[in-house]
């Protein structure tokens, strides 16, 4: 009774928030993102301590549906978010059922709807399956297409339907350079091998998303890449001078803050020349000294995942919590329910409640937060907005809900090839050396050895005849092209685990002489692995293994247009 009454008095409160008057027309994006600031700050003021600290934890659940464990850790924790992963993430109707009944057990418990996350990078990092959103190529694959205009597409059709499923804040884009080919962690996370690549095609991405009116995260700050460890597993280090950084590492991040980026992901890296002593997570000199006073950043900052062993293996979960707030954290990312949020929590409001931390400091965290929500139209559509927003500001919200609803469909209707196959077609490149092609009008002469149906299937589309399309399984089946005609074309499909039997391949190939045909492997993978790349051939490699990254690379070795090379030079330092 005295927790219904205390909700009803906030709420109430909340009718209270001074309104602007109405006059006819047009908000501009600048008057309504103050006139929200200014609501977000009138609705920090009039929230319980309880409550704020709770907005600094965003926590993870078991399950596909809000269960009472769920549903107690927002009744008692009062979370400002909640991450998803792939095992709460079923059918279509499945997830709305649980994005709705989060969202409304937090407007019952705190009138704060939540912040609802996924990592849907695209490629090997995709949450949510082809029954739900579009399933894009990964990062590099978006990185090979060089093309800003058709990532921003990608990016703005990702944000746009993740909503539609009630997730609205999307761990993504990995602005990471990706200059260390040992890399175990980031890899083919990250866009590219290059500070201007990895800037211009994750800013596009950036733009894509925040257009869609998803809230995207950059990460990992201040770069991930050049790291041979990974912080799931241990705390790694990056030996490289302030002046490497900011020539490197940080020229994606200072470029996405300038164009706009509202929240940025902390690595779990220790980088001495910035702090000898505390990770990035844990580093005021990096958060407070780097991001926001060199950078000028000024959103909301969330850490990677505080169970991450980088972080817990070196620290105490409530020491932990304590210094990530303190070097500047603004939301402490968990993955996980229980005793991990009630031991965090407890730290923290403890924290504030004996002074050993800033009060004004959780206020302006928990502001930047509100803000978002209520920019982003969440209090709306969640049932708190028309106790806190005027009509002009609702207006604002609605217009710009329908303009991206607008743009949705126009490039959903827009080409008779979909986003997905011109994107994952743009995205194939040849491995250190051009490629003009099979000829396809020797479709007789071409064979095609498979290891998936989707390329199975995308030879018989091209018109290759189904007796040339061979399903291959043991690295004998491979040699037997060394005994074939030698005017024969194949294409060969191959994987990571079977880098081995190709090489092999090439080398008897090459070493047999009178070869007439061409020798062309079909690699979605880690394109860092030593491959051997065919004198008369070529590796085409898509970076990604989706249906239409697999099946894109039939389709470009069988097409005139010439195959550009991979831009895949590391890093040299």
């Amino acid at each position: 009774m005295i927790r219904a009454l205390r909700l009803a008095s906030f709420l109430g409160l909340l009718v209270l928030v001074p309104i602007a008057c109405f006059f006819p027309g047009s908000l501009s994006p600048e008057d309504a993102n103050a006139r929200l600031r200014e609501h977000a700050r009138s609705i920090v003021s009039r929230m319980p301590l309880e409550h704020k600290v709770g907005q600094l934890l965003h926590i993870g659940l078991v399950g596909r549906t809000p269960g009472a464990r769920a549903l107690e850790n927002i009744r008692v924790y009062h979370p400002g978010g909640v991450i998803l992963f792939g095992m709460n993430l079923g059918t279509v109707p499945e997830i709305r059922t649980l994005t709705d009944g989060l969202q409304g057990a937090a407007i019952q418990d705190s009138g704060i709807p939540l912040l609802i996350s996924t990592d849907q990078e695209g490629g090997h990092v995709r949450r949510v399956g082809p029954e739900g959103t579009q399933q894009f190529p990964g990062a590099m694959a978006l990185g090979q297409t060089g093309d800003p205009d058709l990532v921003e597409q990608v990016g703005f059709v990702t944000g746009y339907e993740l909503r539609q499923l009630g997730i609205n804040f999307v761990l993504a884009p990995v602005l990471d350079i990706n200059n260390n080919p040992a890399n175990p962690v980031i890899n083919m996370r990250s866009l590219g091998t290059s500070p201007e690549l990895v800037s211009r095609i994750g800013s596009a991405y950036l733009r894509g998303l925040r257009r869609s009116l998803s809230i995207p995260s950059i990460k990992h700050f201040p770069g991930h890449g050049d790291t041979n460890i990974d912080s799931h597993l241990a705390l790694p280090t990056i030996r490289r001078s302030p002046a490497d950084l900011e020539q490197v590492e940080l020229v994606p991040f200072r470029r996405a803050i300038s164009e706009g980026a509202e929240v940025v992901m902390t690595a779990h890296i220790l980088f001495p020349a910035l702090d000898p002593d505390r990770p990035a997570t844990l580093s005021a000199p990096i958060l407070q000294g780097l991001l926001r006073e060199r950078l000028g950043f000024q959103g909301l900052i969330i850490s990677d995942a505080m169970e991450m062993q980088a972080i817990a293996r070196n620290w105490q979960r409530a020491v932990a919590a304590r210094l990530a707030f303190q070097a500047g954290v603004d939301i402490l990312l968990l993955t996980s329910e229980g005793a991990v949020v009630r031991q965090m929590y407890a730290s923290l409001l403890s924290g504030f409640q004996n002074g050993d931390l800033s009060v004004a400091e959780l206020d302006r965290a928990v502001e930047r937060q509100v803000y978002l929500k209520l920019q982003r139209g969440l209090f709306q559509k969640h049932g708190s907005g028309l106790r806190v927003l005027d009509e002009e500001l609702v207006a604002y919200l609605q217009e710009r809900e329908h303009a991206a609803t607008d743009e949705y469909n126009q490039i959903q209707a827009r080409d008779p090839v979909s986003l997905n196959t011109r994107v994952s077609r743009a995205s194939i490149v040849s491995l250190r050396q051009a490629f003009d092609g099979v000829p396809p009008d020797e479709r007789n002469r071409i064979f095609v050895l498979v290891r998936s149906g989707h390329m199975r299937d995308e030879a018989y589309r091209q018109g290759i005849p189904e007796a040339n399309v061979i399903v291959w399984r043991r690295a004998y089946e491979l040699y037997n092209i060394l005994r074939a005609p030698p005017d024969r074309h194949w294409l060969v499909e191959f994987g990571s685990t079977e880098v081995g039997a190709w090489n092999e391949l090439v080398r008897r190939w090459e070493g047999r002489g009178g070869t007439r045909g061409l020798l062309v492997g079909l690699f979605p993978d880690n394109p860092f692995a030593s491959i051997h790349v065919p004198e008369h051939g070529a590796v085409l490699i898509s970076c990604s293994n989706t249906e239409q990254s697999l099946r894109a690379l039939v389709y470009r070795s069988l097409r005139d247009a010439p195959v550009k090379v991979a831009d895949l030079a590391l890093d040299s330092r």
